[in-house]
């Protein structure tokens, strides 16, 4: 046996013994600062999207972003490059739940306010139920079946005539990129549950941005070379702000809940991000909280939850 081998299965028995023993107050602390940084994003996008482009600010978050974790990789003493066989999915997938994501949402968040596109992109549970069917074969079990049902009930509420304006085409194109946008996750999302990775999740974290940002540079400089980017301090402190908090800070803390607390765990934990996002752009915005949207997101909601409790 290899020494790498040894050490793989010296990490592996480190993070079970981890999940048994239990997270501590810390890692609550850091997902608690996960949901408001990501629930504070969505807003501070919408600001940024009005000195550049939706594609030219989702290119520079994802260099930046590629950079920093980058520069990361002496300290968690991770590779750069996936494992052989892996290169080429972990990019795919990148570019679905990655690029593709934030691509369609920064689009979408030019028609739409950030509350609603928040909890628009967060129904990737509910897309991810027949994707995971047509693809992996799995069971719809009646939990993830009244799952997808009060998601897609909480969709409807959602769009209903008293909350979108049917005969506004930037609407119905602003809601329609944001359903894509959360598509694209739940793709991304399920072609990665096809297999069994090797790669370390820092590496894959690397490759997924990276191979996004190659992608997403040479199509925001094709499409928005005509759009003028205004370099304002508003904007350069929301780019900062999405390189080292909302993505860098953020998924190293997703990192460490996940050694040692169950992804379904941590999930229902995350699922606070839209909601967060919500009251933020109703205290910001003036987003509207009547009684069809507060029904709409309890739907949602309490779909996204009862499917991160499915095991």
């Amino acid at each position: 046996m290899t020494d790498e081998a040894v050490k793989g299965g010296r990490s592996a028995v480190s993070r079970q013994e981890a999940v048994r023993a239990g997270p501590n107050p810390t890692v609550y602390a850091q997902l608690a600062g996960i949901v408001l940084f990501w629930g504070a994003n969505w807003p501070l996008m919408k600001l940024a999207l009005v000195d550049i482009g939706p594609l030219a600010f989702c290119a520079v978050r994802l260099v930046g972003t590629a950079l920093s974790v980058a520069a990361l990789a002496p300290v968690l003493r991770f590779p750069l490059l996936p494992r052989r066989g892996e290169r080429l999915m972990i990019a795919v997938i990148g570019l679905l739940q990655v690029g593709g994501m934030m691509g369609l949402s920064n689009i979408g968040l030019q028609f739409v306010s950030p509350g609603r596109a928040s909890v628009l992109a967060y129904t990737m549970q509910m897309w991810a139920l027949p994707l995971g069917l047509l693809l992996l074969g799995e069971r719809i079990t009646r939990r993830r079946a009244a799952a997808a049902l009060l998601t897609f009930a909480g969709v409807v509420v959602f769009f209903n005539p008293a909350l979108v304006n049917w005969s506004d085409p930037n609407a119905l194109i602003g809601n329609g990129l944001l359903i894509g946008c959360a598509v694209s996750w739940a793709l991304g999302a399920t072609l990665y549950r096809r297999r069994v990775w090797r790669t370390p999740f820092w590496t894959q974290t690397f490759w997924q941005i990276a191979a996004s940002a190659v992608v997403m540079v040479p199509l925001a400089l094709l499409t928005e070379s005509g759009h003028p980017v205004h370099w304002s301090g508003s904007l350069l402190a929301v780019i900062a702000y999405n390189c080292l908090i909302a993505t860098g800070l953020c998924y190293w803390w997703w990192g460490k809940a996940l050694s040692v607390m169950p992804a379904s765990q941590a999930g229902q934990i995350v699922c606070l991000v839209p909601v967060t996002a919500l009251l933020l752009s109703a205290a910001f915005y003036n987003e509207p909280l009547n009684l069809g949207v507060l029904l709409s997101v309890a739907l949602i909601g309490g779909g996204i939850v009862l499917s991160a409790r499915v095991r």
